[in-house]
């Protein structure tokens, strides 16, 4: 397939939405959400219930801002005190199709609906067509990630080969046996991909038929993107969704930006004052799903970005988020899995010789390196760093290297986690 192919149409009817169609479709499916909610008892009945609102009172775009919001923290606790959705399910255990459980930890229900994460939209967006062979190398096990983008292959007519993470030499087997048009993955692990197929002898383009790959938990430094097209002639764009909701936005061929789903509402909030902010302001994502399974009014992602309304050649009418520019939190995303500064503490309390630590978090060579530097309390055995390395691999379930500083190098107030990464 060509690569104008790649970028022709659109999926659906609904992503030519104009402004006013777009508002009055929301607000119609934000009157049912709270309306299901509600009946079904969620805590978002206690908390409005407490404000002294009612179900009428939430009917526009801009009602939303009475509520609070609903940070994956609160979530995760709900999940404790109320095991094992928290009391947001609205149907019976028995009603789902599967239990993923993401970091948190958190269990994330799948409803029996088709394309229950909304990425059918997205994956066309980003160039997948009806009769790709694609590669997903996301994980099935216990995360939602490779079911979730495997059900908006199948939706979209593709078909998915689930190779899951790691062992390179298998993947460029398959891909070269198969002769898979699509990949699915991070963008560091398309690149070892593609270096290992060049080091086994194979060469882009003629032995390796991928077209299009679907890139999402990392950055796609620009650089990256061009590099996959000039080299290899892979079509390389981005979605962005979380375990929790499933699909938010996603770029189109024009790559200036994400298109939000039209089945999700997003506000960029404040994240100290937690006031809604305008188009272009910075903030934290805050989305309000069409889901009325698993409800999750005003989720706040955590993520940092802005919201542009500029009209874009490709016809979608949707805004667009700019992009992701960071974490509210100190909560970091590496080589595809989120590390919270707790994860950090947890290796330091393990190991009562430490007396600080700072976890880096650098990008050489298009790969993710992980170093923790610490301070220590006084001498150490031999093999020490061994343990401490094997510590970071069970707590964080990432590889790490071990540093050790001379006392006084960190500072009181330094961060625990210090991304340093470049993504140009």
């Amino acid at each position: 397939m060509g690569f104008e192919d790649r970028n022709k149409g659109l999926s659906s009817t609904d992503e030519a939405m104009s402004g006013p169609d777009r508002r009055r479709y929301q607000e119609e499916f934000l009157k049912q959400i709270i309306a299901t909610a509600y009946k079904a008892g969620t805590p978002l009945k206690k908390t409005m219930d407490a404000l002294g609102i009612g179900v009428g009172d939430i009917r526009s775009l801009e009602d939303l801002s009475k509520l609070p919001i609903t940070k994956k923290k609160d979530l995760a606790d709900a999940q404790k005190a109320s095991i094992p959705f928290g009391g947001f399910l609205t149907v019976p255990i028995s009603d789902l199709a599967r239990i993923h459980q993401s970091p948190g930890p958190i269990y994330d229900p799948v409803g029996k609906t088709k394309d229950y994460w909304r990425w059918k939209l997205a994956l066309y967006s980003v160039g997948f067509r009806p009769g790709d062979i694609v590669v997903n190398t996301f994980a099935y096990h216990m995360t939602p990630a490779g079911h979730m983008f495997e059900e908006g292959i199948v939706e979209l007519g593709g078909v998915i080969v689930p190779t899951g993470v790691g062992n390179t030499d298998a993947q460029v087997d398959i891909i070269r046996t198969l002769g898979a048009t699509g990949f699915i993955g991070t963008p560091s692990f398309l690149m070892a991909i593609l270096k290992k197929s060049g080091d086994m002898g194979f060469k882009p383009r003629k032995d390796i038929k991928l077209e299009v790959a679907f890139l999402a938990a990392e950055m796609l430094p620009e650089s990256m993107r061009k590099r996959f097209l000039d080299e290899f002639g892979i079509v390389a764009r981005q979605a962005y969704g979380t375990a929790d909701v499933g699909c938010l936005a996603y770029e189109c061929p024009e790559t200036n930006g994400m298109h939000i789903h039209h089945d999700v509402i997003v506000e960029i909030v404040d994240p100290e004052s937690g006031l809604t902010l305008g188009e272009g302001e910075v903030g934290e994502v805050v989305v309000t799903c069409n889901n009325r399974i698993y409800p999750l009014v005003r989720f706040g992602t955590g993520d940092i970005s802005s919201i542009s309304s500029a009209e874009c050649v490709c016809g979608r009418k949707a805004p667009k988020l700019t992009r992701i520019m960071g974490r509210v939190d100190q909560v970091t995303k590496i080589k595809g899995m989120f590390v919270h500064p707790s994860q950090v503490q947890k290796v330091v309390e393990a190991h009562p010789e430490i007396a600080k630590a700072r976890l880096i978090v650098e990008r050489p060579d298009d790969q993710d390196v992980m170093k923790l530097e610490i301070e220590l309390k006084g001498s150490i055995a031999e093999g020490f760093i061994s343990k401490v390395e094997a510590t970071i691999r069970d707590s964080l379930r990432l590889k790490g290297s071990v540093c050790v500083l001379d006392p006084g190098t960190l500072e009181s107030e330094h961060k625990i986690i210090e991304d340093r990464r470049k993504w140009d």
